[in-house]
């Protein structure tokens, strides 16, 4: 009962937190897409994706290691080690991202000239001075992930992140376009990490303790690096955004503006629930990994996959229909080219969140081997694809690309993990799932070829909302579990929230009631 506490606590702030972001990263996205225009919004989100790989690289398994083994070692209660796993990570990262920061300050013309041109070298040079202060950010981050202290998630976003926003409009109101928006992210680095060092300090992780970092640990968590490091350079060419490199060498900043944009918006919107059980879900797999507890395990792959399908399957097709709207009143007509770049990874994307529990899984039981083996194959495969589509179709082509390969990476990886780890899949509440999908659907298409003005676009979204939820009543999807965890979200809500999630526990109670007497009525 208390893991379950803990677990539905860290689900609701995740959530939360990852709403927040979602809403004002798409905000200030919108803005900042306006304010630059296709090509700059394109030479700035380059700049972004070749800052993040290099933070990835450094990073590489280590950082992914940290929330590991902290999981594990604090599900043990061997505490007196989570000090010594942080620093012995961080020495190695701050040395590693101080070599590499040279070197690309040095290269940051040439990095410049291969894609678009020498002028914009000085975006590339902010980029790799925030790599160090991004490094640390990241070993702290993960760090907190580990002890599953996600509160601290919540106040920075609460208190940073507004900030940091706030910063952001300032200076593209006062003209200095990607130049401010890079020193604005360059000095909140240096901040968040300050705030997650305070944090770790607070919680205890950072005191000195009468252990050390023993030899076998040591080998322990380079050994789960090098397993890790081949995966998860698969899972970048695989997952990451790779096409932009393509787009970048091959095609001009608007289409890698339009592929961000689609890729972008897909993502906000249906990998919320994703991101808040990704999460969740490792360090305590990790957790249950070090407690040898695998019937857990299975009942909370199930019913994480019954949300996920829950959410993701609506999102996805209502994000599809949609698409042409949210570009054309939210971003502008300029950005259209991105509508079937959006309605592609839309769709895609409703696959790879259905795999998220799976992956928890691997990585937490340390069966991460298939990953790198099936991951060398689809890294390939993307390639290919990448130079057969993106060249001829543009931003169109690395869509397309990324969507067949998302399929093929997570149909694979949810097989064998089931059949590695006799795992139970929820097939009929996803078929149920996907019943309600296809009625809300038709609906909302019908509304839109009616009307596809701002009024259509509104009618569509209450109507498909109404229709799925009452779908999904009728055929059963909801069941007597569900009750019990949404009553127990009252525990970590605040204020009048408890009263909305009161009315629908009843409302879900009345009708489970009321199905119950027309089944007794028809027998």
């Amino acid at each position: 009962m208390a893991q379950g506490s803990k677990l539905i606590k860290n689900s609701v702030l995740i959530l939360f937190n990852t709403f927040f972001m979602m809403m004002t990263s798409w905000i200030i996205s919108i803005w900042v897409a306006r304010q630059l225009g296709p090509t700059n919004y394109g030479i700035f989100n380059l700049v972004l994706w070749i800052s993040g790989t290099m933070t990835w690289v450094l990073g590489m398994g280590l950082i992914h290691a940290v929330t590991k083994f902290i999981a594990e070692y604090n599900g043990r209660g061997e505490n007196k080690n989570l000090r010594p796993i942080i620093y012995y990570v961080l020495k190695l990262e701050i040395v590693i991202s101080l070599v590499t920061t040279v070197l690309l300050v040095f290269f940051s013309s040439r990095i410049a000239d291969f894609f678009f041109s020498p002028d914009e070298s000085f975006f590339f040079l902010l980029a790799a001075i925030g790599l160090l202060p991004g490094m640390i950010t990241a070993i702290f981050s993960a760090a907190i992930e580990g002890i599953q202290k996600f509160e601290y998630f919540t106040y920075s976003n609460l208190i940073l992140t507004p900030l940091s926003f706030a910063s952001k409009i300032a200076v593209l109101m006062m003209g200095k376009g990607i130049t401010g928006l890079l020193w604005v992210m360059l000095v909140f680095s240096f901040i968040n990490a300050v705030f997650y060092y305070i944090v770790l300090k607070r919680e205890g992780a950072l005191e000195k303790g009468p252990g050390s970092l023993t030899s076998d640990i040591k080998k322990r968590i380079l050994a789960y690096n090098n397993s890790v490091i081949a995966i998860l350079v698969c899972d970048k060419i695989v997952w990451d955004k790779s096409q932009i490199f393509f787009l970048g060498r091959f095609c001009n900043a608007a289409e890698v503006g339009f592929y961000n944009l689609g890729f972008n918006v897909a993502q906000r919107f249906i990998s919320i629930l994703p991101t808040t059980f990704w999460r969740v879900l490792f360090p305590t797999m990790s957790s249950y990994f070090g407690s040898n507890d695998r019937e857990k395990m299975k009942r909370l792959f199930f019913i994480s996959t019954r949300y996920l399908a829950f959410f993701s399957f609506p999102v996805g097709i209502g994000g599809m229909i949609l698409a042409y709207q949210i570009i054309h009143y939210l971003y502008g007509h300029d950005f259209i080219g991105a509508q079937r770049v959006l309605q592609i990874i839309f769709a895609a994307s409703i696959f790879s969140s259905l795999s998220n529990p799976a992956s928890a899984i691997l990585y937490g039981f340390e069966k991460q081997a298939f990953i790198y083996r099936y991951g060398i194959v689809l890294a390939v495969i993307n390639i290919t694809l990448c130079l057969l589509f993106i060249k001829p179709y543009g931003a169109i082509g690395a869509a397309v690309s990324f969507g067949i390969i998302t399929i093929l990476a997570s149909v694979g990886g949810l097989i064998y993990t089931c059949r590695l780890m006799n795992l139970k899949y929820p097939i009929v509440s996803v078929a149920k799932i996907t019943m309600s999908t296809v009625f809300m659907g038709i609906v909302m298409e019908l509304i839109i070829l009616q009307n596809a003005e701002i009024p259509g676009f509104i009618i569509s979204i209450v109507a498909g909302t109404v229709v799925y939820l009452t779908s999904a009543l009728v055929l059963g999807t909801f069941e007597e579990e569900d009750l019990i965890l949404l009553q127990s979200t009252k525990v970590v809500l605040p204020g009048k929230t408890k009263v909305v999630v009161e009315y629908i526990c009843n409302l879900l109670m009345q009708f489970k009631g009321i199905s119950t007497v027309s089944q007794e009525n028809r027998q």
